[in-house]
């Protein structure tokens, strides 16, 4: 018998051993989910008692001073992709909008706007022949109208969404951007206690080649609007 070469008496053991090491991976991998669920859902039940905020301003400081490293970077890129993952189950359309922005594809995304005209505060914006609307619930904000309560799902979707009434509809646009880092400009996020706020300017950290867009999206009304929202 060659050197290279085993009988099967000394192969047993060896296809034993492989035999175990895909059952000990699966065993590791199952470990793994099982501790991300449950400290997920710790997360989401407890929160981090302001860790991720202690985290996130420390990101901030770095970048406001140009000195923003690779684990930053990365760190955002992995936070931003889960608000991607996870917009697609809760809020769709601003993970929609979120994607395209990352991508740097600019010019106009066209969207689906009928469910907006049946919505109770951008009714009450058409009668009264608002300008836009802004979802979050706010003191005021200038001519536009103001949301009863905050509808988290549109406010994440849209800053500030412009109306346009036409004749035969209703077009709806918004100039999708981010403030710069410099104009501390904040957006909230929620899991449930899990709260944090982050720079909108850190976008551009995570993804220097991203690029803002227009959202447009047009509603045929065929009865005179005068009467179609009362």
């Amino acid at each position: 018998m060659s050197a290279f070469q085993l009988g099967p008496t000394a192969m047993a053991p060896l296809l034993a051993l492989a035999g175990k090491r895909p059952r000990r991976w699966l065993r590791l991998v199952a470990c793994v989910a099982a501790a991300t669920m449950i400290s997920g859902g710790v997360l989401f039940a407890v929160g981090d008692f302001g860790l991720t905020q202690r985290v996130l301003n420390g990101v901030e400081r770095r970048a406001l001073a140009g000195e923003s490293t690779r684990a930053d970077k990365l760190g955002l890129r992995l936070l931003y992709s889960a608000l991607q993952l996870g917009g697609r189950l809760v809020y769709p359309q601003a993970a929609e909008m979120l994607s395209y922005y990352c991508a740097g594809r600019g010019d106009t995304l066209r969207f689906d706007a009928r469910s907006l005209v049946q919505h109770p505060d951008v009714r009450q914006a058409l009668r009264l022949h608002k300008p836009g609307i802004t979802f979050r619930n706010q003191v005021s904000a200038g001519p536009f109208y103001v949301a009863s309560r905050t509808d988290w799902e549109r406010y994440y979707a849209f800053d500030l969404l412009y109306i346009r009434q036409v004749p035969g509809g209703v077009v709806f646009h918004d100039n999708y951007s981010f403030q710069p880092l410099a104009r501390r400009s904040y957006t909230r996020f929620r899991f449930g206690r899990l709260q944090c706020k982050l720079n909108d300017g850190l976008i551009r950290v995570a993804y220097p080649e991203a690029k803002s867009f227009i959202v447009y999206g047009k509603v045929v009304v065929p009865q005179p609007l005068n009467t179609s929202f009362n």
